[in-house]
Order: structure tokens, then sequence, then C-alpha cells
């Protein structure tokens, strides 16, 4: 679905500095949507930037663990506040992975997320604040 057509008007007349500023303000479907346009702006909308607050809760039921990991994954550096609240799918599994590589992290709503267990969520505290626990 990415197209060539990296040379459009707004690509060449406005500096990628700027796109990205504009990129910040879009909502996590709107990102998706723009990251599909060209191989230009599927860099900008994915750039980790865009990604340091997540709320997944309009997404509830379609978010499973891999998605968390996967998200984890590409933007763990930049991600401070993430919202999994009311996501049933998403287990133990996936919060390791996330808590490996989201150590930035300053909020995290696990409300209804009843696949994730107590010593879970007591593990990841501890790695989150100690790094070689």
């Amino acid at each position: 679905m990415l197209s060539n057509s990296d040379e459009a008007p707004i690509n060449k007349k406005l500096p990628k500095e700027l796109l990205l500023r504009i990129f910040s303000y879009l909502d996590v479907v709107t990102l998706c949507r723009c990251a599909q346009v060209s191989k230009a702006w599927n860099v900008l909308a994915l750039d980790g930037s865009n990604w340091q607050k997540i709320d997944l809760f309009n997404f509830q039921t379609d978010i499973e663990g891999r998605v968390v990991e996967n998200i984890s994954k590409r933007c763990g550096g930049f991600l401070r506040q993430l919202s999994l609240r009311g996501c049933l799918s998403v287990g133990d599994a996936s919060m390791k992975t996330f808590a490996q590589n989201c150590r930035n992290i300053e909020q995290l709503n696990l409300n209804g997320c009843t696949k994730i267990t107590d010593s879970t969520c007591i593990k990841m505290l501890f790695q989150m604040l100690i790094p070689n626990f």
C-alpha cells in the first residue's frame, strides 16, 4: 500500500522535523493510516517520538499480547504513558517483554486486564526500577 511518491509537494516543501512535529499531534489510528501513505510518511508516523502516550481502550477487544510486545519493542525508549484498560487478552508474557523494553514508563493503566497476575505486576515494578532484577 506504500507508494513511491515521496516526492510529493508537502515532502519537498516542509522539513522532516516540521512534518514530524505535525505527526506528533495525531492519534494512534491516524498515525497508522499515515504510515500507509508513502515510505517517507511511514518513517515519520512510526517514529518512536510519536508514541509517547498510547491509550488502547477504544481497541480493547482487538488488542492481543503481541500488539503490546510490538509497541514495547518499537517505541519502548520513548513510551511514557500506556493505557491497556480493558484489554482482556493481554497476559503475563507480554507484560514481561513490556517491562524489559519500556524503562521510561511513568503511567501504566492495567485496569480490567484480568490475565495479568499480581506477581507479574510486582516483577515488572522491580524490573523497571532495578534494571538487573
